[in-house]
């Protein structure tokens, strides 16, 4: 009796706590954006609660890494700020997060900002061309990103995978107990 009361106390406990990851919800700017304003911030929503040792990290697609001034954690959020709008160009926003039940996950998105620059700027460069071209090759190279959350959607598969084998492993021993048993 004994067996099967920690049985199910443990098959409970377990698929409750799968169930408690905090996965991304969206972003703002979403995957796959092409943003035409200023942006200061990056800000990924996640439907549950993440824990501080979460962080976010920004590239160019050429590896150049965009500082971040200030990485806030919310409830549910994760925000990075930079202290200048970021140039026309293409970035691969990088995650990691840490759930509420202690569970990593992480995940990537890219996304292209292509804002109007000021005349006064504008005068110094004479290459409008290139901001066509960054917008052409964020087309293309879109099709070789995964998509946001594809290595979350891996690690929830996995978890389902081990509940279902430990709920079989229990089940089975559970069997062999009550058959020695008689």
């Amino acid at each position: 009796m004994f067996t099967v009361i920690a049985a199910i106390l443990l098959t409970m406990s377990i698929s409750t706590s799968a169930f408690a990851h905090s996965h991304l919800e969206g972003s703002n700017p979403a995957g796959g954006d092409i943003v035409t304003e200023p942006l200061n911030e990056i800000a990924l929503e996640f439907d549950g609660q993440i824990e501080q040792g979460s962080f976010i990290d920004v590239q160019t697609t050429k590896g150049q890494a965009i500082e971040l001034q200030e990485i806030i954690i919310g409830e549910g959020t994760l925000t990075g700020t930079v202290a200048e709008p970021l140039p026309n160009d293409e970035y691969q926003v990088n995650w990691s997060i840490i759930s509420a039940d202690g569970h990593p996950l992480e995940g990537e998105f890219s996304f292209t900002v292509n804002a109007s620059v000021p005349e006064s700027v504008e005068e110094g460069t004479e290459e409008p061309s290139e901001t066509t071209e960054s917008a052409e090759q964020s087309t293309e190279n879109q099709e070789n990103v995964a998509p946001a959350g594809e290595v979350e959607k891996e690690s929830s598969s996995m978890t389902v995978i081990l509940i279902i084998l430990l709920i079989a492993i229990v089940a089975g021993g559970f069997f062999l107990l009550t058959k020695r048993k008689k």
